[in-house]
């Protein structure tokens, strides 16, 4: 798909996104839409509607935004997606997007620059598809897309923002639905390293006998039953100094049998995904250094294949990390709190002043907040600026607490710890008070549980059938906001 400014527009369709309110003057501002019926409907979120052009005349396809009074601006993003389906569906060559019917509500005052990133960014992800591996992929259509006006630099680089965004969460998205026998760590390993290959990032891939130097007990540990060895990513990137490191952490299991307590549901493919909370940091720095942010911030990421053999870690084993702490494997389908606690500990050791933490780490957190939704717990501050960096993204998270009295929960007989709680309840706090056990006091720390939101089961807004991408925006939005003088 490409993108182009143009202010004397000739295209096969025009797409109009539209809010209820605004129907009833759209008559006003299309002649074409004189003589038809204009319902109600046709302006909800998420409604799409074709008018076809007689006697060479453009066709009109109106998207819903739904009603004003409700809308947020990711919906943008969203109308975007539902369009380009539409397009694509159709085998159009030429559209052009208008806002015309925005104004008159009051709501717009014309097409911005984040309005034209937005659609860009919607447009790509909406038409996105996961099917390298099918013997017949869907059909390429050579589509471009015009935007009305005079070519602007405001505009131009607007599109190129818009590009990057939806291509690193594209990238994403492609890590994460990758089958298991395609993305083993060294694999993840080796994408990673050819992805940052010519840039300012400097990655180092810590694996074999390094691991347990660097004192990574917990990953060795995970990743022993495999015959695929575990690794561990570090990627720093820093274009200015004087903001404060940040440590993007992102859980790398590439595949989770659940290992000796293996896990019992009848199709448990989409642990291929327990690599999303990687997936996303990575795809975070991909937006950083393409957008060239002013940024300081190294991206950890421990990645294992959790599997049972005759030389899988075992539940009683007990751990011994970095910091001395000593932990009793309860359980080892819990085996991602495990590998984020080396990262955390890391992450304080080199200096970082805030951690951030992604992971699909219970499925607690889609039984309290459902799918659409990602908990996070740790510093309020720190909760409330990542929580804002989402919002345009429509990348939602809900705060949850971390009650102290739970801790006791993860008592042992035998270890200062235990990876599992011993009471069946507050899965996602449990997981989090667990953490936050290896985060040093220094470190200003939160957790995010995205396994809800990491994938979604049918092609709406923004979204196609798989992976999401879901972080990658908003911890590049967060990071880039930084300020200096922290």
């Amino acid at each position: 798909m490409k993108f182009e400014i143009n202010a004397a527009i000739t295209a096969q369709t025009f797409i109009l996104p539209v809010f209820v309110e605004s129907l009833p003057d759209l008559p006003k501002l299309r002649e074409s839409l004189q003589s038809v019926t204009i319902l109600p409907h046709m302006g909800a979120r998420h409604a799409i509607t074709w008018f076809y052009g007689h006697s060479g005349q453009p066709d009109l396809v109106l998207v819903g935004l739904g009603e004003s009074a409700k809308f947020q601006s990711s919906y943008i993003r969203e109308a975007a997606g539902n369009a380009g389906r539409a397009l694509l569906k159709e085998k159009r060559r030429t559209a052009a997007v208008s806002f015309e019917a925005l104004p008159s509500i009051g709501l717009f005052e014309g097409c911005t620059a984040d309005d034209i990133a937005a659609w860009v960014e919607g447009s790509l992800l909406g038409t996105y598809s996961f099917d390298k591996y099918k013997a017949k992929s869907a059909e390429d259509t050579d589509l471009t897309l015009y935007f009305a006006g005079e070519e602007n630099g405001e505009w131009t680089e607007a599109i190129r923002l818009g590009q990057v965004r939806a291509e690193s969460t594209m990238w994403a998205r492609d890590l994460t639905n990758e089958p298991p026998n395609y993305l083993r760590p060294r694999d993840l390993a080796a994408r990673t390293v050819e992805r940052f290959t010519g840039t300012s990032v400097q990655v180092s891939v810590h694996e074999a006998d390094e691991l347990e130097r660097l004192g990574f007990a917990g990953l060795v540990a995970v990743g022993k039953g495999s015959m695929h060895p575990p690794v561990f990513l570090e990627l720093r990137y820093c274009t200015d100094a004087a903001k404060p490191l940040v440590a993007l952490i992102g859980k790398g299991i590439t595949f989770d049998t659940g290992g000796i307590s293996l896990k019992r549901d009848h199709d448990i493919s989409d642990m291929r995904m327990d690599m999303a909370g990687a997936a996303a940091v990575l795809g975070a720095l991909d937006i950083m250094v393409q957008s060239g942010a002013a940024v300081n911030v190294v991206v950890l990421v421990p990645s294992a294949e959790n599997s049972p053999s005759d030389r899988s870690m075992l539940p009683g084993e007990i751990i011994r990390y970095a910091n001395g702490l000593t932990v009793q494997v309860g359980n080892t389908d819990s085996e991602g709190r495990l590998i984020l606690a080396d990262a955390l500990l890391y992450a304080h050791r080199i200096g970082a002043v805030q951690a951030i933490d992604m992971a699909t780490l219970t499925y607690s957190v889609v039984g309290a907040l459902g799918s659409k939704v990602a908990g996070i717990l740790g510093d309020d501050q720190l909760v409330k600026a990542i929580k804002s960096a989402g919002e345009p993204y429509g990348e939602n998270i809900w705060q949850l607490p971390l009650i102290d009295e739970y801790e006791s929960y993860m008592d042992s007989d035998y270890a200062d710890t235990s990876n599992i709680s011993r009471v069946g309840e507050a899965g996602v706090i449990t997981s989090s008070l667990f953490l936050r056990k290896f985060v040093h006091p220094t470190l200003t720390w939160a957790h995010i549980d995205m396994n809800g939101p990491k994938d979604s089961s049918s092609a709406k807004g923004e979204f196609a059938v798989g992976a999401t991408g879901f972080g990658a925006r908003m911890l590049a939005a967060f990071v880039t906001k930084q300020d200096a003088k922290k």
